[in-house]
């Protein structure tokens, strides 16, 4: 399972360097209006990506192939349009916010799926 660990981290590092970016943006702008849209791009984007990539390296064996799929795909399907939906949301786009709504859920459910995965992971480690 090599490959999701390689592919959350690849991810984790395009989502630092667009959240880096628009961070930069806004500082030399002096708009902040986006800060809640770069903290999610962030969180999510690098840190909890990087730390998928990190628990699929070490325990991704463990882990049905299946599972760390269905967990990848929810989390990379369910960022962008959340990062989307907020950008629009803070722009003034109130419309936005349904979509906002249905990205949040998506991404809970793949953290949902990447909790069953780390307790497969960490189970079998003993």
């Amino acid at each position: 399972m090599r490959g999701i660990a390689k592919a959350f981290f690849f991810t984790a590092i395009v989502y630092g360097a667009l959240g880096l970016m628009l961070g930069l943006h806004m500082g030399m702008s002096k708009d902040h209006t986006q800060m809640p849209t770069h903290a999610h791009i962030m969180l999510i984007g690098w840190v909890s990506f990087a730390i998928f990539g990190f628990f699929y390296w070490f325990f991704g064996d463990t882990v049905p192939r299946w599972l760390g799929m269905l967990h990848f795909a929810l989390a990379q399907i369910s960022l962008p349009v959340l990062i989307v939906a907020l950008w629009a949301l803070f722009a003034g786009q109130p419309q936005f916010d349904p979509m906002a709504g249905i990205a949040s859920i998506v991404y809970l459910a793949s953290f949902l799926v990447f909790g069953a995965a780390a307790l497969i992971g960490l189970r079998s480690q003993g």
